[in-house]
């Protein structure tokens, strides 16, 4: 939003490397995208990992550059709710719960879910599914049957999701810079900007702890327990959404 406003943009390189996350957050940012790209050329460069809600976003570009290895698509959604019931009785918690309906409860996770409720929880997962393909169909036009073949979940390299019409070319950062400034018709006259970097919750979270970012090296064995803990708080901090609906991928990729 602040680049769409901002008359000094012309156009905007989005870098995405993500394995996706919550469904809602993924369709606020491509809302977002949508309206940036009605007033300047938007353009994704695709990192080492582009999927799931990451591949959400990056439909709303003009056009889609990814390199050879990236690792995109993860067309699908799954829903993921907590179920803290066995642990609240190893601790000796207890819950207390009124409610007004027999669905007015279906958040908690003080109990696993009734059969009832995960039959609606099933429908919602279906629904954004539904939506997530038909919406690639429409961006990237293509048949619903082209779709489904590249969907339900599957992943694809840069390569191969440029055959399968996930992607418009394959190539790097540069690439993609210089088709947005083609895009804007700017010529040799233009400058790069890097937008501003957010610092991600566990940063602040281990700056809040230990007294010092993730940056710096603490002495043993203080140094192990804050990588440890950096990484499960970065994963944990990630499952946030509010109906708790998530395109992502289901695993985590390293790639060294």
């Amino acid at each position: 939003r602040d680049l769409r406003l901002d008359d000094d943009v012309q156009a905007v390189v989005l870098r995405v490397n993500s394995p996706g996350g919550s469904a809602i957050a993924s369709e606020v940012i491509k809302e977002e995208l949508e309206l940036l790209r009605e007033e300047k050329p938007v353009i994704v460069s695709m990192g080492n990992v582009a999927a799931s809600g990451g591949y959400w976003i990056s439909m709303a570009a003009n056009e889609i550059i990814a390199q050879p290895n990236t690792i995109t698509g993860s067309i699908g959604v799954f829903g993921l709710f907590f179920n803290l019931e066995d642990f609240s009785e190893n601790v000796g918690l207890s819950w207390d719960v009124v409610q007004t309906s027999p669905l007015a409860n279906t958040q908690t996770i003080s109990r696993p879910k009734t059969e009832e409720e995960l039959a609606l929880l099933e429908r919602f997962v279906n629904q954004i599914y539904q939506r997530f393909t038909t919406e690639v169909s429409e961006w990237r036009n293509l048949s619903m049957e082209e779709v489904e073949a590249a969907s339900q979940g599957r992943i694809w390299s840069g390569l191969a999701a440029e055959r399968v019409g996930l992607v418009d070319r394959v190539g790097g950062l540069q690439m993609a810079i210089e088709v947005a400034a083609e895009a804007a018709e700017l010529g040799d006259e233009w400058t790069l900007q890097e937008y501003p970097r957010t610092r991600p919750f566990a940063e602040r979270f281990l700056e809040e702890l230990f007294g010092t970012s993730s940056q710096v090296v603490l002495p043993e064995p203080l140094e192990s327990f804050r990588q440890q803990m950096e990484t499960q708080l970065s994963n944990l901090s990630t499952y946030n959404d509010p109906q708790g609906l998530y395109m992502r991928l289901p695993f985590e990729i390293e790639i060294e």
